[in-house]
């Protein structure tokens, strides 16, 4: 095998440990999608052309959009979940509203997301227009249509709405909260706005989970009686995991 031939099988065994590393990496994150049931009636196609759809990967995170639905919520409206999510690192809810109007909403409280865990202990955000949510189409000049800079809120996705809607630029937006590696058992998203037209969106819900921190790997001890009938009792002489301990011809003790 000539020099050649040898640095392209050096340089195909680094690429190949490289993608090993990167699908390790990606494999660490996990979530847990969590379907909207019933409480999801409008179709999100009705709202957007072409949205996302099924299991939808979205900044990284995957929802579970198999039904096509969102679920509105109006003033004083509430939709809740439940389970048990052990080691929880955040929830992320794809959220935003409608006829936000700068004169009646910017800066103000316009709903809730709590958590709660198997501790007893909750956890609640409140939801403010132009801080952590905003308008879904973000195109006219009377509706609250930014959030603040390097919040907890990212754009997920951005395309048309539908002309029924009034058409124009669309956005569907994610709000990650932390979740502080407890066991999560409630999400509540709570629409607090009590007047004028205001509705909350809420198109997708997921949970990420810390990855399984893995067992500790025991280490090897050596006695007398790991070496009885060997060559000799009181020497370590040729048993492997003495061997790997670099205790070869030592006492074992």
């Amino acid at each position: 095998m000539d020099a050649r031939t040898l640095a392209k099988s050096a340089k195909a065994l680094i690429l190949a440990a490289g993608l090993i590393i990167a699908t390790t990496v990606v494999g660490a994150a996990q979530d847990a999608p969590v379907p909207l049931g019933a409480a999801a009636t409008v179709a999100l196609s009705s709202w957007y052309i072409a949205p996302p759809s099924g299991q939808a990967l979205l900044l990284g995170q995957t929802f579970d959009l198999t039904s096509g639905n969102l679920i509105l919520l109006g003033n004083g409206q509430s939709a809740s979940f439940s389970g048990s999510y052990a080691n929880a690192k955040a929830v992320d809810l794809l959220l935003n509203t409608s006829n936000t109007y700068t004169a009646w909403y910017d800066q103000a409280p316009v709903g809730t997301v709590v958590l709660t865990f198997s501790d007893g202990t909750s956890l609640s955000t409140t939801l403010t227009a132009g801080v952590n949510i905003r308008e879904w189409r973000p195109n006219s000049p009377i509706t609250v249509n930014s959030v603040a800079p390097n919040g907890p809120n990212t754009q997920a996705w951005i395309g048309t709405a539908q002309p029924a809607m009034g058409g124009g630029t669309a956005v569907i937006d994610m709000l990650t909260i932390a979740a502080g590696g407890k066991t999560l058992t409630g999400i509540t998203v709570t629409d607090t706005n009590t007047f004028g037209a205001l509705k909350m969106q809420l198109s997708g819900l997921t949970v990420e989970l810390n990855a399984p921190t893995p067992p500790p790997t025991p280490t090897p001890t050596c006695t007398m009686n790991d070496h009885a009938g060997k060559v000799s009792a009181t020497k370590a002489q040729n048993v492997p995991h003495c061997i790997a301990e670099g205790k070869d011809d030592a006492n074992a003790n």
